[in-house]
């Protein structure tokens, strides 16, 4: 067996558990994302795959916000990353799926997430470019863009944009914001009210 190999097999048996702090951050994004108000108000669908957008909706701001200030993802980051990445595994096992299938739906979720957590980073700055963004991501339908859900959420996305800047240590002490409270699209002339 190559050097190579055998490494990487080493590593798949005696993978190191991310650091408490990290795992915590993962559970609360979790759980943030399982609050019934994203599906009962704010019109994501209650489905394998909205529940599944919606842990990707919480954790790649996180991620983002994990970066040194080069650009490249820190520790925290990739082991934040890595912990949505072993969760997606272990869901997938326990709803039956086999050996042979997991690595080709692994595959799935890898590029669902990356084409999603680039799309969120790359409208970020333009609030109806977010909403539109999450209309085909989150609510399944990019025609959605202006409804108040989209823009409810859009403002939401940015509201924990604002809690990651503005977290000291976000392993540490990370708070999401309140998805209960009425929020406010910059371009939005007054607030989405109408779904909460």
């Amino acid at each position: 067996m190559k050097r190579k190999g055998l490494i990487a097999m080493l590593r798949f048996f005696f993978k190191s558990k991310p650091d408490a702090a990290v795992r915590a951050l993962y559970d609360r994004a979790v759980a943030q994302a399982r609050l019934p108000v994203f599906y009962q108000k704010y019109g994501v669908p209650d489905t394998l795959d909205g529940r599944f957008d919606m842990v990707v909706f919480h954790v790649s701001p996180l991620i983002d916000g994990l970066r040194h200030p080069d650009g490249t993802v820190t520790p925290d980051g990739q082991a934040l990353f890595d912990t949505f990445v072993d969760d997606m595994e272990q869901n997938l096992r326990g709803m039956g799926v086999g050996d042979l299938t997991v690595p080709k739906r692994m595959k799935k979720f890898g590029a669902a997430f990356y084409g999603r957590f680039d799309a969120y980073r790359k409208s970020v700055a333009d609030p109806d470019r977010l909403a539109a963004t999450i209309a085909r991501n989150v609510l399944g339908d990019e025609g959605r863009a202006t409804t108040p859900q989209a823009r409810a959420l859009a403002a939401y996305y940015l509201a924990v944009v604002d809690a990651v800047r503005a977290a000291d240590d976000m392993t540490r002490e990370f708070a999401f914001p309140d998805p209960h409270a009425p929020a406010v699209l910059p371009s939005a002339p007054s607030p989405v009210e109408a779904i909460l």
